[in-house]
């Protein structure tokens, strides 16, 4: 399934960038670039397709190899707002160079497009869950994992909450959020008490403790980033408080190194 990827390559993009662009480990693109792998989801080949700037006949291709091709319609696959997204370029860049900062790319809904592997080691293995699981809301208010999380649950719930009145004040035509925030007021009693209230005015990031079963208390401050030129995709950044919680960090990454938990090949 190479079908000349790595002769597409946009230029000035590095593999990883390419990857981790599609919202994919650097392995599995590889493997993908190098024709090993078989069955590749329609909607990673149409983020590879979108990231690559592939045209609407080498996205064809792209699907249906000369050597396999059929006489099938060509019909690109249904996906959700977030599997069209690609990462942009500069948020996958700055994710890379955040080595031992746990950071996100989410959407404007909080789903997740893509992650480090210190966000993997402190919050979650997201690799573990389906791409249509990987929502940082919907995790907060209903994975009781991740309402065990945080010593302070309510914190990072009211920046949920801030976040999505943002987005949805911002763009109060967009179906997904509309869904999303749905969803989360019919299953969720504390959200909707959170939406119904006035929002605070919150100055300067909030400062969380997440309790991790392995490494204890670790004091994380939370920068949520938008791009000037893309709001539709923000960078959270959790970046440790003090010294102690920069160390359990760093003994986390270790922890991760060995379990490989930042794989971001999407779950099937």
């Amino acid at each position: 399934m190479s079908s000349g990827l790595s002769r597409r390559r946009v230029e000035g993009l590095r593999r990883e960038e390419v990857a981790m662009a599609a919202g994919i480990s650097l392995d599995y693109y590889t493997r993908v670039e190098q024709g090993r792998v078989e069955d590749i989801p329609p909607d990673i080949l149409n983020s590879l397709a979108q990231v690559l700037q592939l045209t609407a006949e080498q996205t064809r291709e792209l699907h249906h190899p000369p050597d396999h091709a059929d006489n099938r319609q060509y019909r690109p696959a249904a996906s959700s707002r977030a599997d069209r997204q690609a990462v942009a370029p500069v948020l996958a860049q700055t994710l890379n160079a955040l080595a031992d900062t746990p950071a996100l790319v989410t959407d404007r809904g909080m789903t997740v497009l893509a992650w480090n592997r210190p966000a993997a080691a402190l919050l979650d293995d997201f690799a573990r869950l389906k791409k249509t699981e990987r929502n940082v809301a919907r995790l907060v208010f209903l994975d009781t994992r991740w309402r065990s999380l945080f010593a302070d649950w309510r914190a990072y719930a009211r920046l949920c909450v801030d976040n999505l009145r943002r987005a949805a004040q911002s763009n109060p035509d967009d179906s997904a959020l509309v869904g999303l925030i749905g969803e989360l007021s019919v299953k969720s009693v504390d959200f909707r008490r959170y939406w119904a209230q006035r929002p605070k005015d919150r100055r300067g990031s909030p400062v969380i403790a997440v309790h991790h079963p392995a490494a204890g208390p670790v004091q994380v401050v939370v920068d949520t980033l938008f791009m000037a030129d893309n709001p539709r995709q923000a960078l959270l950044v959790h970046r440790p408080l003090d010294e102690t919680s920069a160390g359990k960090l760093r003994l986390l990454m270790d922890t991760a190194s060995d379990m490989d938990v930042a794989d971001y090949t999407p779950a099937d």
